[in-house]
């Protein structure tokens, strides 16, 4: 890949970088003005970053096929952590009185692969929880996932972004699917498919049903078994899981299973978000979303297991293992609302797009509507672990949801004022960015209108066309910082997309990321106090 600005301008960027910060943000002593709870103080810069002439290499776009002429824009991002410990809580929206791009440049890429703009911005610095940290101790957890071999082989990429070097173990029971006849799975596939793991630094053992005739939900619920037949020493928590369960950040989940009192049984998990399925199911921990169990819990699933595999009332796992613990245990659901089963159906940008805590995803690979690369989603979460999904709201009405969208509100109502040099004397509504848009289909599982008040409210309706555009992510790769001093490729690069309708161009938005020093003002004279904002 060619580098995406010539050395010496990166590196004097990188210098004003580190000046702007300090005029841009000053002592985050400074006593702020009252804002919403949910919305973070931020800080507002005293002159806006001077913009310079720039040239991108283009030539890595070819791959894509865009029809041309394009248009095109890009912006590196340096990220500042603002907290070393894991699952403190970040801004559900950030708002910068700054743009996140300037005007976009028309590129066409058969006549040329260099870009030349005359004014570029220069690095932009994101606050974010912290950035890359190395891979968490999760040795006292063990997984557990049943599945066809083909699933497992599909979702490996996506387990590669959660699971490996944490000590973690996960157990995987797989059959085969012939002609939509559950058989043996065979056993040089398994285990070649499980070395491919392991060379992957992930420790999973790939396993036959406990019981060749063991039926779908026999197999889920036998995995609470398995893995506590598998247990040591360091054993805490027993996980059920989907093959399309994701967890974006293994630092959170352990932060938040830390809370909770181990001697003690403990039942972890997650509502549908269709009320409709909760009311038909039961209060129970859903599947897709993760079902913990804490190893004394465990054990009461293990003791009584001969008893509960045998009587199984429904054909779904986690109703199995709901109703055993019921039967034998006074412990009751703890409800974790960052755990996610996303029962809903078509366009979840809504969900994606709201900010709000993310402890588990489920259900995004297109079985319940539009599917989503999570591998390439997520890959930002190298250089700012739990910034996956963090948002930014930028002055030029553009809203940044990492790894998912660039949202665009051209009429101005992510402000709520009228962009300038627009005549029309009449209000603009301010969206309430703390309310999640509700672009999913409105029927639940059971055909009615669906009901997701208990589990995502507060709510606001979809927006239309005119109101908002999207530009979804079409990709992320690594490229190299410095390719010419041979350095380790250490900068994410996100590619933002939307298909031009007819007669308009597509369009091409790229953000740079990589990984700032944990005070990068410190290289750069204190500069003034000043005042700031952020949801």
């Amino acid at each position: 890949m060619h580098p995406h600005k010539p050395l010496s301008l990166v590196a004097f960027l990188t210098i004003v970088a580190g000046i702007v910060f300090v005029v841009r943000y000053g002592s985050q002593g400074t006593p702020l003005q009252e804002i919403e709870s949910w919305i973070r103080p931020g800080f507002v810069k005293e002159k806006a970053p001077m913009p310079a002439a720039c040239e991108d290499q283009l030539d890595w776009l070819d791959i894509y096929n865009f029809t041309n002429p394009i248009r095109y824009v890009s912006r590196d991002i340096i990220t500042k952590p603002v907290s070393s410990r894991p699952g403190s809580d970040r801004p559900s929206l950030t708002i910068l009185d700054e743009p996140l791009f300037l005007d976009l440049e028309t590129a066409d890429l058969s006549q040329s692969k260099t870009l030349k703009s005359e004014k570029c911005l220069p690095p932009l610095i994101l606050e974010v929880p912290h950035v890359a940290m190395p891979a968490v101790d999760a040795s006292n957890m063990i997984f557990g996932l049943q599945t066809t071999i083909q699933r497992l082989n599909d979702t490996a990429k996506h387990l590669a972004r959660w699971l490996p070097n944490t000590n973690a173990r996960l157990f995987a029971i797989v059959i085969d699917l012939v002609k939509d006849e559950e058989t043996p799975a065979n056993d040089q596939q398994m285990a070649a498919l499980e070395k491919e793991f392991h060379d992957k630094g992930m420790n999973v053992s790939i396993i036959h049903p406990v019981h060749p005739d063991h039926s779908l939900p026999q197999r889920s619920f036998s995995l609470v078994d398995v893995m506590y037949q598998a247990r040591d020493n360091k054993t805490e928590w027993v996980i059920c899981i989907d093959e399309d369960t994701f967890f974006p950040s293994m630092y959170d989940l352990q932060a938040m299973l830390s809370a909770h009192d181990l001697s003690k049984e403990q039942y972890l998990g997650s509502l549908s978000e269709d009320w409709w399925s909760v009311n038909h199911y039961g209060l129970m921990a859903f599947g897709g979303a993760g079902i913990l169990l804490s190893s004394p819990l465990a054990k009461v699933v293990h003791d009584h297991n001969d008893d509960c595999i045998k009587h199984l009332r429904t054909t779904s796992g986690d109703i199995s293992i709901m109703d055993c613990i019921y039967k034998y245990s006074t412990t009751k659901l703890t409800h974790i609302p960052g755990l996610h089963q996303l029962d809903m159906g078509g366009d979840v940008s809504g969900f994606y797009e709201s900010g709000r805590e993310m402890l588990s995803l489920h259900h995004w690979n297109g079985g319940w509507g539009a599917a989503f690369e999570m591998e390439k989603m997520h890959l930002v979460a190298d250089i700012c672990d739990s910034c996956f999904l963090q948002r930014w709201q930028f002055s030029n009405e553009m809203v940044l949801t990492n790894g998912f969208s660039i949202a665009h509100y051209p009429k101005g109502n992510a402000s709520g004022k009228k962009p300038a040099g627009v005549l029309d004397t009449s209000s603009v509504d301010k969206i309430n960015f703390n309310e999640m848009e509700q672009t999913w289909s409105p029927q639940s599982l059971g055909g009615d209108e669906m009901d997701v008040q208990h589990s995502l409210a507060p709510l606001r309706g979809k927006l239309p066309d005119d109101v908002k555009m999207g530009y979804k992510l079409l990709d992320s790769m690594y490229i190299d910082s410095d390719p010419t001093r041979g350095k380790k490729k250490d900068v994410v690069r996100q590619v933002y997309f939307n298909e031009g309708g007819e007669g308009e161009k597509d369009t091409v938005m790229v953000l740079n990321w990589r990984v700032g020093t944990s005070n990068p003002a410190s290289a750069a004279p204190a500069g003034q106090n000043s005042s700031v904002s952020a949801i």
